[in-house]
């Protein structure tokens, strides 16, 4: 969604799009070539997504969601200092690399990996710190997902109810008739395209529903999620 059409041989690599070696929103104020701002859409161009992706919440409105009121459950830790060095060929490649590769050629800015319960490898890179909230984008389809298929097993959640039932606000939606296993599986009916280099796209009517895209002048479309 953010990175640009160019050819992946004429992008910066991981290094040299580094947030913090370029530079970005460095200084008070930062220099203007050296801004990341929501009004230009630059915040999601590449290579200032990088600095944007964990900076979300100095850029657009976001709010806190409580986790509750149980204990923090601390992941107990196996560090192990051996998978950077860990070799494989990666889909459709003709040369294997190393886990550690991996991370620059995929542009990571933070990876955690579990194995049993436990935190074996944790690392940060970018603007990116163990402190930091970044954006998920799409991975929280997955957690909620998830969490919504746990609440379903425990008889807490009826996946066969109108997603109205519960969050009665998308009754007049295009939502309004769906079901909650139906959001659950994202198999709505919904005409939604997410082809980003189509400019007409529904991603992008929907990003600006969203508030994640700035609305062009005489803009005309929807002026938020439940009009999408």
């Amino acid at each position: 969604m953010t990175q640009p059409s160019s050819p992946a041989a004429a992008l910066p690599d991981a290094a040299q799009s580094d947030p913090v070696r370029m530079g970005w929103m460095q200084g008070s104020p930062p220099p203007p070539d050296k801004q990341v701002r929501f009004a230009d859409g630059s915040m999601l161009k590449f290579p200032q997504n990088r600095w944007a992706n964990s900076h979300f919440r100095d850029l657009v409105p976001t709010k806190n969601i409580g986790r509750g009121t149980a204990s923090v459950a601390v992941l107990p830790r196996a560090d192990r200092a051996d998978l950077d060095q860990v070799r494989y060929l990666p889909i459709g490649g003709s040369a294997p690399q190393t886990w550690a590769q991996s991370l620059a050629a995929n542009y990571t800015d933070g990876i955690v990996v579990l194995h049993r319960g436990q935190i074996v490898y944790e690392r940060y890179l970018g603007a990116l710190d163990a402190a930091t909230p970044h954006i998920a984008f799409s991975v929280t389809k997955s957690f909620i997902g998830t969490i919504a298929a746990c609440l379903v097993h425990e008889g807490r959640l009826d996946d066969t109810a109108p997603v109205a039932h519960y969050v009665p606000e998308l009754a007049q939606s295009a939502f309004g008739d769906a079901s909650v296993r139906q959001v659950m599986d994202m198999t709505t009916a919904l005409q939604y395209s997410e082809v980003y280099t189509d400019p007409k796209a529904e991603i992008w009517a929907h990003a600006r529903a969203g508030g994640l895209l700035p609305r062009p002048p005489n803009y005309q479309g929807p002026q938020s999620f439940y009009e999408f």
